[in-house]
């Protein structure tokens, strides 16, 4: 079967964008939910559990659907292990990107808001990227407690230690660090 020629208009760049941004946040949901659960299920095995988070997660586990805001809530009760006001940032940029993108940045079709929409989808995929990251460092933090060394993780685990060395660095200096290289339009298949 012979490949099709696909012209691309503005218009279809513009949405593809909006494409990636969504699928970006969906990915960084996705990890800090799983981060949650994993908080929430062993949480008195790490010993790292503020009391406030060890009485929250009680409530949490009841509810049927976490937001991300209520995801970011309940992990900002470990203050020394997240970033606070880099996951109210997210959460606002992702509010608008979900819930008041057209009204903030589609209400025209002008060569302007289509590179302010570019400029948006890139900066907030980047930052998706970067938050990824960020949680899948601290999966890894998690996962160390169970094992000898970093040798004896399982293989899938052992491919986030530079994830692991990211997450560190990003306390450290109490903001998420710059990715080099990073772009939003490259992905594992």
């Amino acid at each position: 079967m012979e490949k099709p020629d696909i012209i691309l208009t503005k218009e279809d760049i513009v949405y593809s964008k909006i494409g990636a941004a969504l699928i970006s946040a969906q990915r960084v949901e996705f990890v800090a939910g799983q981060l949650l659960e994993l908080l929430e299920e062993h949480g008195q095995i790490y010993g790292i559990m503020t009391e406030d988070f060890t009485n929250s997660s009680e409530k949490s586990k009841k509810l049927r659907k976490k937001t991300l805001g209520q995801i970011f809530r309940f992990l900002k009760l470990n203050p020394k292990l997240v970033i606070a006001d880099e996951l109210d940032e997210y959460a606002r940029l992702r509010n608008i990107l979900a819930h008041k993108f057209f009204q903030t940045h589609l209400n025209t079709k002008s060569d302007e808001q289509m590179w302010r929409v570019m400029e948006f989808c890139y900066a907030f995929g980047r930052f998706s990227n970067r938050m990824e990251k960020f949680f899948k460092g601290f999966l890894y933090f998690l996962a160390l407690r169970h094992v000898k060394d970093m040798y004896h993780l399982p293989s899938e685990m052992q491919s986030l230690r530079s994830s692991f060395e990211y997450f560190m660095e990003s306390l450290n200096h109490n903001r998420l660090q710059e990715i080099q290289d990073e772009s939003i339009d490259s992905f594992d298949v």
